[in-house]
């Protein structure tokens, strides 16, 4: 008995215009479609099940790109019998039929109408497509095959061309450094051989540079390096000066 007091308290609020009444639209927020194509769209009415507000109109409208709007489109509900003084939902379902270019697209609302006020629905935007995807001609995919066939073809053959030049510079440039070669421990510990054929003031002569820097080599040398004194074979001429030293 207190519950239904209650109800009667409340009763007047919830049967105020605009209170209780609600439209929602389905489906998602945006959608894709192509060109002379239909499109179902899904709404839900909720309102109090009471004789003010059991009748009502149903309709849709949608605003282009350029925000102007279409005159409302009527569209049937399948309205159901409730209970009276209770919250009741009815299912309205239509389809967009006018979809026949690009210029359809826009954002498209629900509507409905009580004899107090209208409520209309969040929308929802569908995009119109003239075409779909269309798959290239096949003399198009032949030509795109051998264009990418030539030009991998033409990179490689530079590519080898580049590491061959650079090889063949790389020779040239070791080919121009001299080999310079020093003068070994044995080259320098040999004296310059005398001519046979010169006489004993041959002998006397001063020796090359060649031998000074050798043996200026081989005192900078360290000690581990220096190898004993090897006896050389004195020329004739020497033997000659020696002896007639000797008679005087």
């Amino acid at each position: 008995m207190a519950f239904r007091f209650l109800g009667f308290i409340l009763l007047p609020w919830t049967l105020q215009p605009g209170g209780g009444q609600r439209l929602t639209q389905l489906g998602d927020p945006i959608q894709v479609t192509l060109a002379n194509h239909r499109l179902p769209l899904t709404c839900k009415v909720t309102y109090p099940y009471t004789p003010a507000f059991k009748k009502y109109a149903f309709s849709y409208y949608h605003v282009d790109l350029q925000g102007r709007q279409s005159p409302p489109v009527s569209a049937s509900c399948s309205q159901a019998p409730g209970v009276e003084n209770m919250t009741h939902t009815d299912t309205c379902s239509f389809t967009l039929t006018a979809l026949h270019d690009a210029s359809a697209t826009g954002t498209y609302y629900c509507l409905v109408k009580w004899p107090s006020h209208e409520e209309a629905g969040r929308g929802t935007f569908i995009l119109v497509r003239d075409a779909g995807y269309k798959e290239p001609p096949e003399s198009s995919k032949k030509i795109h095959l051998f264009t990418f066939t030539g030009l991998l073809a033409v990179l490689s053959i530079l590519g080898t061309g580049l590491l061959l030049w650079k090889a063949k510079k790389q020779r040239k440039s070791a080919k121009k450094i001299p080999h310079q070669k020093d003068p070994g421990p044995a080259e320098c510990s040999a004296d310059p051989k005398p001519d046979p054929a010169g006489s004993i003031y041959t002998a006397l002569q001063t020796h090359q540079a060649e031998v000074y820097d050798c043996l200026q080599k081989d005192v900078s040398a360290p000690p581990s390096e220096w190898s004993p004194p090897t006896q050389t074979e004195q020329p004739p001429g020497v033997k000659e000066f020696e002896s007639i030293y000797e008679n005087f």
